[in-house]
């Protein structure tokens, strides 16, 4: 992904810092509308022009990488990012609290949180508290933040991604305090044919699909067939030689992301091959440059907000046939992250038949 300079920013876009920049705002838009590009150009404006305490906070560790190794590229005022649950721990135990964050398997417990928090009267200490991604963030989240975290808050968020059971809706976001919901509606990310077959899994809600700007490329979507993880890795090294682009290899399970990292590595000794699983060791994350030529190997719960050139999509065992919203959300969600080339992998477990018949026939998708 890369930032545009500031006047690069298409008038849509541009409309975000024409609201007074010291308030609170919801931004709403689909894949590929520069949510990302807008959140970081605020936290840098935010940051070099008004001299402020600046936060963005993301979803997953991956997302956060990318908005740290973002700014530093481009120069300026360094921003800060961390995942919801780094930055309510950090607040947590700057607060002195004398006993555990409250919790249940990994799930906050908020109301026991805001209650310690109120006893205390904490106030906030961070002037803005910057949100991308919200969709897959609880909305006791923002009513915490709002109350005790950040003076003004800036959030984007696309309620067509959530993938997460514990994600919040525009509509609770407005209810939480935010008036209005600043729409962009133009993809720059995906080709028309990518934007086309990512409009098939398009949940009618607040947010309409993004139409692409970028046009047709002759390059449709395709569904790959392979046997075994060899003849996979050997498809990925092939595509990665003959286009050396930055590529991205969404798999299904946690599990298969180191071993298939094994294969790639020995097919391309001589290439930058990264993988991420959320058991990785804190900040190994950092050190993943996944803008960069070369190939990186996630699952689809670490995708979201992130983009590749090539996509080799095989997580599709967790959505199809798709028998909840959230199905197609996820699929929405994970098809969008290719720009130029989109590769959807049945195997090495065989999709079943209905599983092959929930996706979109030719000429959207060729089989």
């Amino acid at each position: 992904m890369k930032l545009p300079s500031f006047t690069e920013l298409t008038e849509e876009q541009k409309g975000v810092f024409l609201q007074d920049p010291l308030k609170s705002i919801l931004v709403v838009g689909p894949p590929g509308t520069g949510k990302t590009s807008c959140a970081l150009w605020k936290a840098r404006m935010l940051a070099e022009n008004y001299g402020l305490n600046v936060v963005v906070v993301t979803r997953n560790r991956m997302l956060a990488a990318l908005a740290v190794q973002i700014s530093k590229d481009h120069g300026g005022a360094p921003v800060k990012s961390l995942t919801m649950h780094k930055c309510v721990s950090n607040d947590y135990y700057r607060n002195k609290f004398s006993y555990p964050i409250p919790q249940a398997q990994y799930h906050h417990k908020w109301d026991e949180i805001m209650e310690l928090y109120e006893a205390e009267d904490v106030q906030p200490s961070v002037d803005h508290l910057i949100v991308d991604e919200g969709q897959n963030l609880p909305i006791e989240f923002f009513i915490w933040a709002k109350r005790f975290l950040a003076k003004e808050m800036s959030v984007f968020a696309d309620e067509n991604q959530t993938t997460d059971v514990d994600g919040c809706r525009v509509g609770e976001l407005l209810r939480a305090g935010y008036k209005t919901a600043i729409p962009l509606t133009l993809n720059h990310r995906n080709t028309e044919e990518i934007a086309d077959l990512v409009a098939t899994f398009h949940v009618k809600g607040k947010v309409p699909h993004a139409p692409a700007k970028r046009g047709r490329s002759g390059d449709a979507p395709r569904l790959m067939q392979v046997a075994t993880w060899q003849e996979l890795a050997q498809r990925v090294a092939v595509r990665y030689q003959n286009v050396g682009a930055a590529v991205g290899v969404i798999l299904y399970k946690q599990s298969h992301i180191t071993s298939f990292r094994g294969l790639l590595t020995a097919l391309l000794p001589n290439d930058r091959v990264d993988y991420y699983t959320s058991q990785a060791e804190p900040s190994a994350e950092q050190a993943i440059k996944m803008r960069d030529r070369g190939v990186t190997i996630i699952s689809g719960q670490s995708a979201i907000g992130l983009e590749f050139e090539t996509v080799f999509l095989q997580d599709l065992n967790r959505s199809l046939p798709m028998a909840q919203d959230v199905d197609y959300r996820r699929m929405y969600m994970l098809c969008s992250r290719a720009r130029d080339t989109l590769i959807l992998v049945n195997g090495p477990v065989t999709l079943s038949a209905a599983q092959l018949a929930a996706l979109p026939p030719p000429p959207l998708l060729e089989r």
